[in-house]
């Protein structure tokens, strides 16, 4: 059996998927998509206003020393706003296996108050050939650590981003 291009996370609510289902107008409408997060640089035709579909992109490299985190609390944000407003939405990245699920595990951790473990668990039981890479792992640790608000005013935060500066060096 190979993978799937989409994976229910909450049915009828929440799905995590590959640049291939965010681009197939057949799969949106059988999931009745109405709200895209991109978690990579690709563009989708869902982006046109006149898709009616609500879409936010974080244009972040499936790379270890990538930061994600700076991203994750506005990405739950628009995840929940979305969900509250009975959108139904597609979390995506290129391959639907390591940025999107890194973004719905930090969405569970966020609204659940659950750790990275337990969030992990959730998704890979959605779609099990997901791969966080080791960085994004640390990075939602961080996340859970920074109270799910990493800022210019949290020392573990600016220790961290101090670290991810020397290694991009």
């Amino acid at each position: 059996m190979g993978w799937r291009n989409i994976s229910t996370i909450v049915e009828g609510q929440l799905y995590l998927g590959n640049l291939q289902a965010a681009r197939s107008s057949r799969t949106l409408a059988e999931k009745q998509i109405t709200a895209i997060l991109s978690v990579c640089s690709d563009e989708i035709p869902a982006e046109a206003p006149q898709s009616g579909i609500r879409h936010m992109r974080i244009a972040v490299e499936d790379r270890d020393n990538a930061n994600l985190l700076v991203h994750l609390p506005t990405a739950c944000q628009f995840i929940h706003q979305a969900l509250h407003e009975r959108k139904v939405v597609l979390v995506h990245c290129c391959q639907g296996l390591g940025r999107s699920a890194a973004v719905i595990a930090a969405y569970l951790m966020w609204s659940r108050r659950i750790n990275v473990a337990q969030a992990q668990t959730v998704v890979r039981a959605a779609r099990e050939q997901i791969w966080i890479n080791a960085g994004f792992i640390e990075q939602l640790v961080l996340f859970e650590v920074c109270n799910y608000n990493p800022n210019a005013s949290d020392g573990v935060y600016i220790k961290w981003v101090t670290q991810l500066k020397k290694h991009q060096q």
